[in-house]
């Protein structure tokens, strides 16, 4: 989410003649994890975590103050306070997760209620505030630079994110024994930090994986990654929208993913770009990467059009979208 706001706003400030300014609540020494633009103010509220009433309080006091014309929030319940805050400007809450899966659903309903509009990542989710004054569908895009995508030809697969449970990668180490005990000879390159770590290192012993399955420490130049493999893989429960699937295509892989809720099935094509794999059966994903593992001119094919698929969520294409509603928001 920081990465594909930060791009965002780059984009603004270099594209067009809108002032941004990043909004940082909480107190956290740590810097930005992504390049920012200069020409992007960052204000800094500095408050402590566990000072949640002070932040609420100082959060609507600060919006007064810098008076913007809109306010994007990737934050509930700032969406919810800033409806109430007395300011001109339009509030929009723009959705990373799911609404099933968000806490304090009251909340989340007294937000779509209030703010101007909520702009999701797919049409699955955006059904799930019917009570907003207007919802807009926009999704992410991908800001990595591609000059020669993967060939398909390397005896990689490729999974990342962070190590969580959402992400479920210890199912995806069940998945991969499948197919190691096939074709012991292809790799598993799992990329991210969290704190499952130490368990998943645990169960690729226990799996006797050591030889094919290399978990990678997190890294902001992901891209060599993609390049050198063949195939994504993803088994999430949920997914926002995937932005790792959009990156997987921009690279010209094929992807292999479980059917969870509101992601891959907006990304992937079935059988075209990749392959959607029942929610509950880890047999067929097994079978299915196998199946382009023993099939490299279908791997291939699939990359390419993966790679095709990718061009509609090139940055000028979504942020155009985002230009357009901000235009048509403010002149209402």
């Amino acid at each position: 989410m920081e990465r594909i706001i930060t791009d965002k706003m780059n984009y603004l400030v270099r594209h067009t003649a809108h002032e941004v300014v990043l909004l940082l609540l909480w107190h956290d020494e740590s810097p930005l994890a992504y390049p920012l633009d200069d020409r992007v103010r960052v204000v800094r509220m500095d408050i402590p975590f566990q000072h949640k009433l002070r932040a609420l309080f100082s959060f609507r006091k600060t919006i007064r103050k810098l008076n913007p014309d809109i306010t994007v929030y990737t934050w509930v319940m700032g969406a919810f306070l800033a409806a109430f805050s007395g300011w001109k400007g339009k509030s929009i809450y723009e959705a990373h997760r799911a609404r099933p899966t968000m806490k304090h659903q009251w909340i989340v309903s007294l937000m779509e209620r209030r703010v101007d509009a909520v702009v999701a990542l797919t049409q699955q989710d955006a059904n799930g505030y019917p009570h907003a004054k207007n919802v807009v569908l926009i999704p992410n895009f991908t800001s990595l630079n591609v000059e020669k995508p993967s060939d398909c030809s390397s005896k990689h697969c490729l999974s990342v994110g962070r190590l969580v449970d959402v992400k479920d990668f210890s199912r995806l180490l069940d998945i991969w024994k499948l197919v190691s005990e096939k074709h012991p000879e292809w790799y598993l390159d799992i990329v991210g930090e969290g704190p499952e770590r130490d368990a998943l290192l645990q169960k690729i012993e226990r799996l006797n994986l050591s030889s094919s399955v290399t978990l990678h420490e997190a890294t902001n130049d992901v891209l060599p990654y993609y390049i050198n493999s063949s195939i994504y893989l993803m088994t999430s429960r949920f997914e926002g929208l995937g932005i790792v699937l959009i990156e997987a295509q921009t690279c010209g892989l094929p992807i292999v993913s479980l059917d969870c809720d509101y992601g891959p099935r907006h990304i992937i094509e079935d059988s075209v770009t990749g392959c959607l794999i029942p929610y509950n059966d880890d047999k067929a994903m097994a079978d299915a990467i196998c199946n382009l593992i023993e099939n490299p001119d279908k791997r291939q094919q699939m990359g390419i059009a993966a790679l095709e698929a990718s061009q509609r969520y090139k940055p000028e294409e979504i942020m155009n979208k985002w230009i357009e509603f901000f235009d048509e928001i403010t002149n209402r």
